[in-house]
């Protein structure tokens, strides 16, 4: 693979990217240290990590499988090659059944700025459409100015601040 300098980026292939439903028992891992470079994304370091997430992640592990027994569909591997490159949470909202929550949007650092965001979020509204949904809500750390730029390009609106969180917006998007 070619070295990305600053200001160029090269464009992934989109047939060589798949999505997946992700094999927690195979891939927790790669789910958990999806998860830990989030908080660092998100917060600029993963200090609350263990707080939140448990001792090495484990907390995380056990709310992640049971999300996933809730919502077969919501746990998705970003695959290119044998390679996890991303991974996408998500649910359908229980109230409103025409809505989703997405819970976690991740691409590592390293495939950032190459198409692939792009790839998974039109994979993500494909499916949540055939799911019936017409709109989905995320929740955005008011301090991620890349992620902010991505969901705002991608049409996602600001809805209101997170009450339990003043860092971090809500922000929906409708389709």
């Amino acid at each position: 693979m070619s070295e990305i300098h600053a200001g160029e980026s090269i464009v992934v292939n989109p047939s060589s990217i798949e999505f997946i439903p992700a094999d927690l028992a195979q891939n927790m891992a790669s789910c958990i240290a999806f998860r830990r470079d989030s908080f660092q994304i998100n917060y600029g370091s993963d200090k609350s990590f263990k707080t939140e997430m448990g001792e090495g992640g484990a907390d995380y592990a056990s709310r992640l499988i049971d999300f996933q027994q809730q919502f077969p569909y919501g746990v998705i591997h970003v695959t290119r090659g044998d390679e996890i490159i991303g991974q996408i949470d998500f649910r359908i909202e229980k109230l409103f059944m025409d809505k989703a929550f997405i819970s976690m949007f991740y691409l590592i650092q390293s495939e950032r700025g190459r198409g692939i965001g792009t790839l998974m979020h039109k994979y993500l509204i494909n499916t949540l459409r055939e799911q019936g949904c017409n709109g989905a809500r995320i929740l955005i750390q008011s301090s991620n100015e890349r992620g902010l730029a991505f969901y705002k390009t991608h049409g996602w609106r600001y809805v209101k601040p997170d009450l339990s969180n003043s860092n971090i917006d809500t922000y929906q998007l409708n389709f």
